[in-house]
């Protein structure tokens, strides 16, 4: 069968293109919001089960966490869902097929899928408001980023400690060695750039992050002028339009966002490092070193050479044939 095709364009929107993919039994349609400058990508497919992400660019300039601390407080009340966690209260009320939020080293995103339409729009508002009208109770920064308190909560005589939802999860991820071995890796490949530091946020730093950090970092990010919308389904473009625009979209003004990340620095001669990592008392040490060889290569957004460099990857190292 065809894919859902329908030509109707929402005023707040302009179609810059479409192309069709033959293999894939879709549509791809790029809209601009014309008052923001907001993209939206629309897979127009004929299926039920209908996929919403927003993303947006997100550039943290230290290892605080900032990204990923304000990911997971952004998703703890809104403007017109005041209430304490919406998120999870819709994970079990609703019939979703899939719903998360993600930050990686560059941007954030916020998806949910759904087969039911009525669902799919309890959800929508819930991510746009969540988003872009976020309440960010400082209660919850204190929750989800980092906090002081007894190390028994009921025992004041017990010593003070840090506790908190991503303070907890990234002391878990970074204590894996090869966790800490990306993150030096990476750091050393770029030295000047947002990629020299830890997104998801190193236990050390995220204790130095402030309440006032964070809100500044939303207000500088969270904006339509600084997001993409993707969508992919049965629903029509213009039905999504007509969404994000009340929902969202038309109490915004374009807003000159300088998120730039530049060309890294080269590098002309090889750079070696050796680091150690912590071992349980007594574990044995030997066959314990991890050895990595990295090479900066050319832009990320270049699909031909990277590409290239998945494939001479794969073929040097993911497979056991003799070279």
């Amino acid at each position: 069968m065809a894919a859902v095709i329908d030509n109707a364009t929402h005023p707040a929107f302009e179609k810059l293109r479409s192309h069709r993919i033959d293999t894939l039994n879709l549509d791809v349609e790029e809209y601009r919001h014309k008052k923001t400058g907001a993209r939206h990508l629309h897979l127009a497919a004929d299926n039920d089960e209908n996929v919403f992400f927003v993303a947006l660019r997100t550039f943290p300039m230290d290892s605080t966490g900032v990204a990923h601390v304000l990911e997971h407080t952004a998703l703890c009340g809104s403007e017109r869902y005041p209430v304490r966690d919406p998120f999870f209260m819709m994970i079990r009320r609703s019939l979703n097929t899939f719903m998360n939020a993600f930050t990686s080293s560059d941007w954030t995103a916020y998806p949910f899928a759904s087969m039911n339409r009525k669902d799919f729009d309890n959800l929508l508002s819930v991510y746009m408001d969540s988003v872009f009208f976020s309440k960010l109770d400082p209660l919850d920064f204190a929750q989800e980023g980092h906090r002081l308190e007894f190390e028994k909560p009921d025992d004041p005589s017990t010593d003070l400690v840090y506790r908190g939802v991503v303070y907890n999860e990234m002391k878990g991820a970074m204590s894996a060695p090869t966790s800490q071995l990306w993150q030096n890796l990476s750091s050393h490949l770029f030295p000047t750039t947002t990629y020299h530091y830890n997104s998801g946020g190193e236990p050390d730093h995220i204790v130095d992050l402030s309440y006032d950090d964070l809100i500044r970092f939303y207000r500088h990010h969270y904006h339509p002028s600084n997001a993409i919308f993707a969508t992919y389904g049965n629903i029509p473009a213009h039905e999504h339009h007509e969404r994000f625009e009340e929902l969202a979209l038309k109490r915004f003004d374009k807003l000159d966002i300088e998120l730039p990340v530049r060309d890294e620095k080269r590098m002309y001669a090889p750079v070696r490092v050796e680091q150690g990592y912590g071992v349980s008392e007594g574990e044995d040490t030997d066959n314990k070193t991890h050895i990595v060889v990295g090479w900066l290569l050319g832009h990320s957004f270049d699909l031909q050479e990277n590409l290239e460099g998945q494939l001479l990857s794969a073929v040097l190292l993911e497979n056991s044939a003799p070279h």
